[in-house]
């Protein structure tokens, strides 16, 4: 009987020529990606970098729900994005109120890939608190083989990830914690960002 395990010894390292500061310094968020939708086989390579992301106590907490494009799945989540969008629009002109509503919906139709991250809780605060940590980790760890696969994400907590029937329209457990819906595919534009330099953030203790 399979358990489902793999050794780190055993891991199939996908072939690529970008290193690991390449992704690090070439991710970024994007909202405007082309129409290309990435292959399911480059979806399941990033779900396999995101499971060896850090886990303490090696609870594996991530639970990733993948929707179809084209699917039922996605119609309804792209109708409750609709209504929270619609109410989350302060501007009381109802043709405003409509357009943003319907660009909420019509994002995630159209995403040429879309996942959401969840987090299981465990058995005390402490450990349910580090397993949230993992899964943005696991996360972060899919937005790096993203840009291996020549592909990117946008990682979101908004209008997509907030109506309160979310979970029950994903099939997901009430007490997991919704890490953010993940979008992912090529960006239209290519995106750039900045930072302060690492030393305005670290100090060196003797």
């Amino acid at each position: 009987m399979t358990t489902g395990m793999i050794s780190s010894g055993d891991v199939a390292v996908p072939p690529t020529r970008t290193t690991v500061y390449e992704a690090i310094f070439g991710r970024r968020m994007t909202k405007e990606f082309t129409d290309e939708a990435p292959p399911r086989e480059a979806l399941e390579r990033m779900f396999d970098a995101a499971v060896w992301a850090p886990n303490h106590r090696l609870t594996e907490p991530w639970r990733f729900i993948a929707l179809e494009r084209g699917g039922g799945a996605r119609r309804r989540v792209a109708e409750l994005a609709r209504q929270v969008a619609y109410d989350k629009v302060a501007n009381p002109n109802p043709e405003q109120k409509r357009a943003s509503a319907d660009a909420a919906k019509d994002r995630v139709l159209n995403a040429p890939a879309l996942v959401y991250a969840y987090s299981a809780p465990g058995r005390d605060e402490e450990t349910t608190r580090e397993n949230y940590a993992s899964v943005c980790c696991a996360v972060h760890n899919m937005a790096l083989a993203a840009v291996a696969e020549g592909y990117t994400l946008d990682w979101s907590t908004g209008s997509v990830a907030q109506h309160p029937d979310l979970a029950q329209a994903l099939g997901a457990s009430e007490d997991w914690a919704l890490v953010g819906a993940i979008f992912i595919g090529k960006p239209a534009t290519a995106p750039s960002s900045r930072r302060r330099e690492a030393s305005s953030s670290v100090s060196w203790l003797n």
